[in-house]
């Protein structure tokens, strides 16, 4: 009975280890603290490898197709999507647009209709195209919104770090400190960064400097200058960080009056619309009683 207790319960500790989550290599720790703009967080969930066999296909073929598959590297990078899954969507778009009207077509024809050849060929060949270029157009739309809100993260970040330097906090401390006092995407990057520069022995406006290059975001790189004008004097870096706090804030408030005034405008085109009806719906009573009474009598 003894060792069959033991028989079991290895077997129970052997399916866990099986089971559970195996912690990152030091080699990939090691090589993720050397690439700027990467995030410390888990790694990624692993997808089948016939699918990623499958993106790699299709970015191969594009490449051999003349499309440069590198050109939004940037975009990518910033919304966490690799450049083959963005291979797979394009060419899978692309094959949808061409398949759903010449199955629209094949359906209307089994039905007894007649279509033409032609246009149909036209707009399939349109349709391609637009479901070519649609995943360029989601990833820039879902780039800008991540930068857009690193902005707001970055904003709220140099107003946490001149509080602390307010109360007294060294710069490094009030740098770090203001990092760990936030969640999401963007205090990650922060903290990945600020960590990724205390080992390699860098400062942290050189690599907010490094960051802009990876994600797009001028204000790092213009972040980064204003302390490095301002020298190491506590008192000028807080004056600087206020500065570009101030500034950032400026930026957010004009884009929300300027979205708010173009959703004012997009409010008005239902509402003229309706107008329209209406007008339409009272006169045309009078309008049909005058034709009909000025039309011809027998």
């Amino acid at each position: 009975m003894a060792l069959l207790g033991a028989g079991i319960g290895a077997g129970v500790v052997l399916c866990h280890r099986a089971v559970a989550p195996r912690p990152p290599s030091l080699d990939s720790l090691v090589a993720m603290l050397t690439r700027p703009g990467i995030p410390l967080v888990g790694p990624a969930p692993e997808r089948p490898a016939a699918f990623e066999r499958i993106c790699s296909a299709t970015r191969r073929l594009l490449e051999t197709a003349g499309y440069d598959t590198a050109r939004h590297d940037q975009e990518l990078h910033l919304i966490g999507m690799t450049a083959e899954r963005h291979a797979f969507d394009k060419l899978a778009a692309a094959v949808a647009g061409l398949l759903v009207p010449n199955l629209a077509v094949g359906g209307l024809t089994a039905s007894g209709f007649s279509v033409p050849v032609g246009p149909v060929a036209v707009f399939s060949l349109a349709t391609c195209a637009a479901g070519f270029l649609l995943p360029d157009l989601l990833v820039r739309d879902a780039a800008e919104k991540r930068r857009r809100a690193f902005r707001h993260t970055l904003s709220s970040y140099l107003d946490l770090v001149n509080v602390l330097l307010a109360g007294g906090a060294g710069i490094e401390t009030a740098l770090h400190a203001a990092a760990d006092a936030g969640d999401g995407w963007g205090y990650q990057t922060i903290r990945a960064e600020l960590r990724r520069a205390r080992l390699t022995g860098q400062s942290p406006w050189d690599t907010f400097a490094q960051l802009d290059g990876q994600l797009g975001i001028n204000e790092l790189a213009e972040l980064a200058a204003s302390v490095s004008l301002a020298g190491s004097h506590g008192a000028r870096i807080r004056a600087s960080l206020a500065a570009k706090a101030d500034t950032l804030r400026g930026h957010q408030v004009a884009e929300t009056e300027a979205a708010a005034e173009a959703a004012t405008e997009r409010m008005t085109v239902p509402v003229a619309v309706l107008l329209f009806g209406f007008l339409v719906f009272i006169a045309y009573p009078a309008v049909v009683q005058i034709t009909s009474v000025s039309g011809p009598h027998p």
